[in-house]
């Protein structure tokens, strides 16, 4: 490589800060070394605490650890390791697993293979770096200079263990150093956004990835890692991993650690206002709340939590627009709907409450509530919604089929630490489909007559809202239904002029 180009710049970088940062205890004695080797080789966690320090400086998460136990303890293992952004995917399958395995002997070579050449090979100079410039790993486990360079794809240490990138589309077959076969296999990233378009493309990597890869290490034993995220509903890794399908089963021959961004106690997915990071040891809800803000719903979905949102075909970026809204006691109406979404499918999942008021012929989107959450958290915000427009009058509507009692005692319970029951009017009305009834928001949305309140442009639940209907059709719709639901009854009560039956307010039954 040339000696001026910026890759290899970077990587001399590199290779400085690390042997920086692994200065050697000039002190310790032989026999202390070698205990200190000895209890450092019998655990990963200690391992990587001591000689990667700069990788190490906050805790590992529990999917870290338990996807080191699974592959260090089955050398015949085939993982995927299906983890969101900025969760140490690379650093911890291209370098500290293989940097392990070759410390304990038990490495024979690494092919690491990504989207492109150059890619792979980026990925092939992090842990060339650090077998040449870890002071604390020579130190311990002697030189590992031999020839070759990362630039190259191609480099083997002196004790004759090779290392190979290859991109998608390169031939792996072939690879070894005399006697020694790769016995460690990672793909790091396989996906990108032009392939996965492209389904019979996307077939033909799987192969490649089953065929020409796989097989070029030995059969008697060898461990291959698949590391990245879902960005694709039929992506390379969703194919190895073979859940196209909601309910569909995970081929039963991998090893698969799926971790949301943020999760439940049981490490399920949960949203910002319900769940905990997933590497909480690094990152904190602030972190994800703002980065989900700025970067959207399709590519929170993506990048955070394995789930593809298509970009829908009914509503356009340049027609949702933000704008100061007018003071409540301007509206014409005030109207807020609750869709609660009970039912049990990865489509319907969200719970939504949207508060609009009307001007003429503009609609105000004052206030949202569109998450992932319990019923009870969905109670209290459309009390808050209430709340916020106390002293006017506005109008509370639910589709009629989920005033249950289940519901009921949810409202009841609220308005008993509060002092009074929230009066809700049961949507009776018989409705088109749901596509037909959010489609024909379209119109007044292109006429700029759908406006989101420009005071809680930052707001999580406005900007789901609003990324829900930009993936319509294809992600979530609680919240534009939602949204359908309060401009209909607006509508329909300025055709009639008449009041709806209120149907709430009622006395709370202590025996309910």
């Amino acid at each position: 490589m040339n000696q001026n180009d910026k890759a290899y710049k970077e990587w001399l970088a590199l290779c400085d800060r690390i042997s920086k940062s692994t200065a050697i205890n000039t002190t310790e004695t032989p026999k202390e070394q070698q205990a200190r080797i000895k209890r450092l080789l019998a655990s990963f966690e200690d391992f990587c605490y001591y000689y990667f320090p700069a990788f190490t400086e906050s805790k590992f998460g529990w999917f870290h650890l338990r996807a080191a136990k699974a592959i260090i303890n089955d050398p015949k293992i085939f993982a995927v390791l299906e983890w969101p952004r900025e969760h140490a995917k690379s650093i911890f399958a291209d370098v500290l697993i293989p940097m392990f395995l070759k410390a304990r002997g038990e490495l024979t070579g690494m092919m690491v293979a990504s989207a492109n050449e150059k890619k792979a090979q980026k990925l092939l100079g992090d842990i060339q770096a650090e077998l040449l410039s870890n002071q604390r790993f020579i130190h311990d486990f002697g030189k590992q200079s031999g020839f070759g360079s990362w630039s190259d794809g191609f480099f083997q240490t002196n004790d004759n263990i090779g290392f190979w990138a290859f991109g998608r589309d390169q031939s792996a077959r072939g690879s070894r150093v005399g006697e020694n076969r790769p016995n460690y296999g990672v793909i790091d990233d396989i996906d990108d956004a032009t392939v996965v378009r492209n389904e019979q493309r996307v077939d033909e990597y799987v192969n490649w990835i089953k065929e020409d890869f796989m097989n070029c290490m030995p059969l008697a034993g060898s461990r291959l890692v698949i590391a990245g995220n879902r960005i694709h509903k039929k992506s390379i890794l969703a194919k190895i991993v073979e859940d196209i399908e909601p309910g569909d089963p995970v081929n039963p021959f991998i090893y698969h650690l799926k971790v949301f961004a943020i999760e439940t106690k049981a490490h399920k997915r949960a949203e910002i206002h319900n769940g905990q990071p997933a590497w909480k040891e690094r990152y904190t809800l602030e972190h994800f709340e703002d980065r989900f803000n700025k970067i959207g719903y399709r590519s929170t979905c993506r990048e955070y939590f394995h789930e593809h949102v298509e970009q829908g075909i009914v509503f356009k970026p340049e027609d949702i627009i933000w704008g100061k809204c007018p003071p409540l006691k301007a509206m014409e109406q005030l109207v807020s709907y609750c869709d609660p979404s009970f039912k049990d499918t990865k489509k319907n999942d969200y719970k939504g409450v949207v508060l609009v008021g009307r001007i003429g012929t503009n609609y105000y989107i004052i206030r949202a509530f569109v998450r992932q959450a319990t019923t009870s958290a969905m109670v209290q915000a459309h009390y808050d919604m209430h709340e916020h427009c106390k002293g006017y009058a506005v109008r509370h509507y639910m589709e009629a089929n989920f005033l249950q009692d289940i519901l009921l005692d949810e409202y009841d319970t609220e308005g008993a630490s509060r002092g009074y029951s929230l009066a809700i009017r049961p949507d009776r009305e018989k409705k088109p489909d749901k596509y037909s009834r959010i489609e024909n928001l379209q119109p007044l949305f292109e006429r700029k007559k759908i406006i989101f309140n420009e005071d809680c442009r930052t707001d999580t639940d406005m900007n789901t809202l609003k990324e829900q209907l930009l993936s319509f059709p294809y992600g979530h719709d609680d919240g534009p239904d939602a949204l359908e639901g309060a401009l209909s009854k607006m509508a329909s009560k300025a055709r009639s002029g008449k009041i709806v039956p209120r149907f709430g307010n009622y006395a709370r039954n202590p025996n309910r």
